[in-house]
């Protein structure tokens, strides 16, 4: 099986490669000329790397063809975060993500893949209605430029999956945490350092988040099941706020900073059945104390 995927030098992207695909599996990663790919060094005798964007059309199509599966992970932010890069020069932003993946998509259908799957997000649902229950049916009003992008796309592979251009499989992750490659990016880094080396802190806000290897382990089970045809899955295992966050690191730690700060209770919930359906195992609790440990043990 060959399968095409953009995105890989990305925090997702160095645990997709980490997990073993069953079989005989070869893996074309799509990569950007100015792409850092040394944390994937010890998988690179499975990963071809083609460099290009998704802007580039003969690229795609060398990228694509003979490929069963494609996973599109890319998002294309020049550094900045998620929702910036959304705000900061629309134009760019949308013809670099939005026609970008639409672009893939036709290159897809053009190459005769078998599946494509898409990781878009959460804050495709925006707009959330109290009386609704929060599950992959709930309508979506996307509030950020993001969310709206995420969206877009999506549409665009309902689209192509309703006139049997191919299989779409559709995830829907929260807040990722896990351990980057670069240490510094890894969700509540700031936090943990102050509190290991007793710095009083003041934390606030807090929010739905799923283990890095849970989205892996999602993408993994969906690869080539057919069972996951057409399916959207939501990737959410908890919500957790800062507050906790920061108790559970003074304790490990056996830490004397001081913390001060208001818990932020959550607001709504997202259901998560039909990922757990999909044979989705989460992290849980012990999942999030093992990462906070270990985070602990390299800051």
């Amino acid at each position: 099986m060959k399968i095409a995927i953009t995105g890989l030098t990305g925090f997702l992207g160095h645990y997709v490669a980490k997990k073993p695909f069953e079989g005989d599996v070869q893996i074309h990663a799509l990569i950007r000329n100015t792409s850092n790919t040394l944390h994937l060094k010890d998988y690179e005798k499975k990963i071809t790397f083609v460099k290009g964007d998704l802007s580039d059309k003969e690229i795609l199509k060398k990228f694509v063809q003979g490929a069963d599966v494609v996973i599109h992970m890319a998002y294309e932010r020049d550094g900045a975060t998620f929702h910036e890069a959304a705000n900061k020069d629309i134009k760019r932003f949308v013809e670099a993500n939005l026609l970008g993946s639409i672009e893939l998509l036709d290159a897809s259908k053009q190459a005769g893949i078998r599946q494509f799957i898409f990781i878009s997000s959460c804050a495709v649902y925006g707009h959330i209605f109290p009386h609704i229950k929060l599950d992959e049916l709930h309508p979506l009003i996307p509030d950020s430029n993001y969310g709206a992008y995420k969206a877009s796309v999506e549409a665009f592979c309902h689209s192509y999956f309703m006139t049997k251009a191919f299989d779409t499989t559709i995830f829907r992750p929260v807040g990722i945490y896990g351990t980057n490659p670069h240490l510094a990016h890894s969700a509540w880094y700031n936090i943990v350092k102050d509190i290991k080396h007793g710095v009083n802190v003041e934390v606030s806000g807090g929010g739905k988040v799923v283990h890095v290897e849970d989205i892996a382990q999602a993408i993994d089970l969906a690869i080539d099941n057919k069972e996951a045809a057409g399916k959207i899955y939501n990737l959410v295992d908890f919500y957790i706020d800062n507050m906790t966050i920061a108790s559970m690191v003074k304790e490990l730690c056996g830490s004397r900073s001081i913390i001060s700060g208001i818990p932020k209770q959550p607001i709504h919930t997202i259901d998560n059945t039909q990922s757990k359906v999909l044979g989705v195992h989460y992290a849980g609790m012990e999942g999030l104390k093992r990462y906070i440990q270990e985070l602990i043990n390299h800051v």
